[in-house]
């Protein structure tokens, strides 16, 4: 199994995606293909218009992305991917918080 981002990310942007399926790995317990696939169904979902826009959040981009970084994305990756929630930042940030804190 692949990653399916885009085709337009340089080296140092790939790394990135990459290190994400390291965290999930390392931080959420996450098999390397299982990693994988979240990052890939994440990466569909949360840079499409379509679907941001019927949960009225902005598409995510490679800007957003490394602002976050990989252990930040990895979170968002588990949150939204492995445990099925739907997209609320204030949610996730309250989860975030107290996962990180753990």
């Amino acid at each position: 199994m692949e990653l399916e981002i885009s085709d337009d990310y340089d080296e140092d942007e790939v790394r990135l995606f990459e290190r994400i399926v390291d965290h999930l790995k390392t931080d959420h317990g996450h098999t390397h293909e299982k990693s994988i696939a979240l990052v890939n169904s994440y990466f569909r979902k949360f840079t499409n218009e379509e679907f941001c826009h019927i949960h009225g959040i902005p598409a995510q981009n490679i800007d957003f992305f490394c602002h976050i970084e990989s252990v930040g994305m990895a979170d968002r990756v588990h949150y939204y991917e492995a445990l099925f929630n739907t997209p609320n930042e204030d949610e996730f940030v309250q989860w975030q918080r107290r996962f990180r804190s753990a």
